[in-house]
């Protein structure tokens, strides 16, 4: 009986050890992974940082949007084009009809006369009228110490049509109705860019319209050939008394180039405007 269980411990013995000496068939894919794992294990050198682009540094992204930002508000700064269609400013500001005769303001026989030589493209002439012209006209105007004479020249215009030019022939007609210093008044109030097609004939159309101008009668005038004839021939005339820049404002004959500060130039009005009432003056 010993025996028999001695045998049979043996017998599972030598089959423990034939399971193990020859293994059973393994699959292709445990053959892959026991190869896998008999491979020697490669060193792992130091991992390396990537580096970021310099695009991407605080830096350069807080310096490209500044530069967003200021292109942004330059651009909102630019003077914009006057649409075609948009409404315009009407100028908060009035003449006394008794003032007005053609293109003069004021009194014949006022002591002081101004020849207020303008561009009706000029910035700095707009500036004027709508900062310090009606000022003027109600301090000295108004009480028959200055006359103001407008010479309307073309200085800026350039190519064709000249913007200039066809403002200016548009204020000539506008005189003839006695609407001059409306107009006036409309286009610089409104005005556009300098030889940027701002003030076409629509926009210059659209002012006559709003200075309450006679329409079919405005048109034909400006139709004519001769409107322009003498805005042309005061340009080269005032070029050859060395005007040279606009506004200019020739006070009894004294030049004042520029926007005038108007304390000084109001100094000037009372000083010239005394003169001319002090006795000398005034003898026969």
């Amino acid at each position: 009986m010993a025996s028999a269980t001695t045998e049979g411990r043996r017998a599972a013995i030598e089959v423990c050890i034939v399971s193990r000496s020859k293994p059973a068939p393994q699959s292709r894919r445990e053959r892959r992974a026991a190869a896998r794992l008999d491979r020697p294990s490669r060193p792992r050198g130091p991992r390396r940082s990537v580096a970021t682009p310099g695009w991407r540094s605080p830096v350069v992204l807080v310096t490209a949007a500044a530069l967003v930002i200021g292109a942004m508000l330059i651009f909102v700064a630019l003077p914009k084009p006057t649409e075609a269609d948009r409404e315009l400013l009407i100028p908060p500001v009035a003449y006394p009809a008794a003032l007005i005769e053609a293109d003069v303001l004021g009194s014949a026989v006022a002591p002081v006369v101004i020849e207020l030589y303008s561009d009706f493209q000029c910035p700095a002439c707009k500036l004027f009228v709508t900062t310090e012209l009606h000022r003027l006209i109600d301090e000295f105007v108004t009480p028959g110490t200055v006359r103001i004479e407008a010479m309307d020249v073309a200085f800026l215009g350039t190519g064709q049509p000249d913007e200039s030019l066809e403002l200016a022939a548009g204020a000539a007609c506008a005189t003839e109705q006695d609407r001059y210093w409306q107009y006036h008044d409309l286009v610089f109030w409104n005005q556009g860019r300098e030889n940027r097609g701002d003030h076409s004939p629509e926009f210059i159309g659209r002012a006559a319209d709003a200075a309450g101008l006679d329409r079919a009668k405005w048109d034909a005038c400006v139709a004519r050939n001769d409107v322009r004839g003498p805005i042309t021939s005061r340009t080269q005339a005032a070029a050859g008394k060395g005007i040279r820049s606009t506004p200019t404002l020739l006070v009894n004959g004294q030049s004042v180039v520029g926007v005038p500060n108007y304390d000084q130039l109001a100094a000037m009005i009372r000083s010239l405007a005394g003169a001319s009432a002090s006795p000398a003056a005034t003898a026969p």
